[in-house]
């Protein structure tokens, strides 16, 4: 990952760095396998019962 260091062109800018997504960041599609879904349970256990209040 790359870290971009910008000049000091006003005193916001001086010392200030930040990291360079491009060279991370693709176009392409995301692996199939790696992607999924996380299952909600609505704060129900696995019973089915509510557990947990305010939630779904």
């Amino acid at each position: 990952m790359a870290i971009k260091i910008y000049k000091p062109t006003s005193n916001g800018r001086r010392n200030s760095s930040v990291i360079d997504y491009k060279a991370v960041l693709t176009n392409t599609e995301p692996e199939k396998s790696l992607c999924v879904r996380i299952k909600k349970s609505g704060g129900r256990n696995h019973h089915g019962v509510t557990t947990v209040r305010f939630r779904g």
